[in-house]
């Protein structure tokens, strides 16, 4: 598995849900809040995995790359995860 993930077809809206979901769901804190482009740092018991981030509107390219994982949490979930609530944010 790669270290970095483009998801395509991402809207404005779908990444908003994206962001509030992953706060809600699993405390995903996104580093600046509102930017297209920064960090993502999500924190379980015994693990943390740190993505950098860049969203583009114009072409709808969600861009992903780890910067920091802990070996207990296998990248096919992370990118799965994100895969899944992209997917739950486009039916609403």
């Amino acid at each position: 598995m790669s270290d970095s993930k483009t998801f395509h077809g991402v809207t404005q809206g779908i990444f908003n849900c994206l962001r509030t979901k992953s706060e809600q769901q699993h405390g995903t804190v996104y580093d600046p809040p509102d930017a297209n482009s920064g960090k993502t740092t999500t924190k379980g018991t015994g693990w943390t995995v740190v993505l950098k981030f860049n969203f583009n509107p114009g072409n709808g390219d969600l861009f992903y790359e780890v910067e920091q994982k802990s070996w207990i949490v296998p990248i096919s979930a992370v990118w799965s995860g994100i895969s899944d609530t992209i997917n739950s944010c486009r039916q609403q």
